[in-house]
């Protein structure tokens, strides 16, 4: 089980849109936005992530490996989704990402009411009947 503040910043990370706190530059591929620097710090240290610009404020960080990453978030999603079990992580390039998108899903799912406009990598936007890609 992955740690709610854990969840939380990769979820940040996919989450992002236009309306969102956290942005991205899809040139530099870099995530931009207000995060909880000891959870940063430890992915940074096991490699998940990689500091660009740190301090007060604002961090600009980058996803190692990041088509790994999304394509295994987006697996996870999908495999809660359709009422699979977590063993699936085995096969994917990032078992990490798919376990954080895997319960993503549960997580949402537990909500009474979906909510509308939601937009999160891997999930299905519910105005536009679409997976969201970033």
């Amino acid at each position: 089980m992955i740690s709610k503040k854990v969840r939380e910043l990769f979820v940040s990370l996919m989450e992002v849109s236009d309306d969102s706190p956290v942005s991205y530059d899809v040139e530099t591929e870099q995530y931009c936005g207000c995060f909880n620097n000891v959870v940063v710090d430890k992915y940074i240290e096991l490699g998940a992530l990689e500091l660009i610009e740190g301090g007060s404020g604002t961090t600009t960080i980058l996803i190692n490996n990041r088509d790994d990453f999304l394509s295994s978030f987006a697996a996870g999603a999908r495999e809660a989704n359709n009422g699979s079990d977590q063993s699936y992580a085995d096969y994917n390039a990032n078992p990490f990402a798919f376990s954080v998108g895997y319960e993503h899903f549960h997580q949402l799912a537990k909500k009474k009411r979906p909510v509308s406009g939601y937009i999160c990598h891997g999930f299905e936007n519910q105005d536009t009947g679409l997976i969201h890609q970033q």
